[in-house]
């Protein structure tokens, strides 16, 4: 399978799974601008909403951040997030989950 290419699908995705309070844009607005400017040149960094998904000649990296919540240990919740954009993604993808708060 591939990524899909709606952001509201894979948003909706990364929200059902348990422990998912939130999820935050990959990187800082202005760190975003950078990054669609470069995307626009090479045509090698596709945003999905709230999901960064870059092709490089090395592979593809999937990069997501979220909320995770108290009630289950956010390890756990990070490594669920990280299985369900691997079973949408090619092989060999590399998928980075960070947790930027525990609420």
């Amino acid at each position: 399978m591939s990524i899909p290419p709606e952001s509201s699908s894979l948003a909706a995705q990364l929200l059902a799974v348990s422990g998912v309070a939130e999820i935050f844009p990959p990187s800082s607005p202005i760190a975003q601008l950078s990054t669609l400017a470069a995307g626009v040149l090479t045509r090698s960094t596709i945003r999905a909403g709230l999901v960064e998904v870059t092709h490089t000649p090395g592979g593809t990296r999937i990069t997501a951040k979220i909320a995770a919540t108290a009630a289950q240990p956010a390890r756990e919740t990070g490594r669920r997030v990280a299985d369900a954009l691997l079973a949408e993604a090619e092989p060999g993808t590399a998928v980075t989950v960070q947790i930027v708060r525990i609420s």
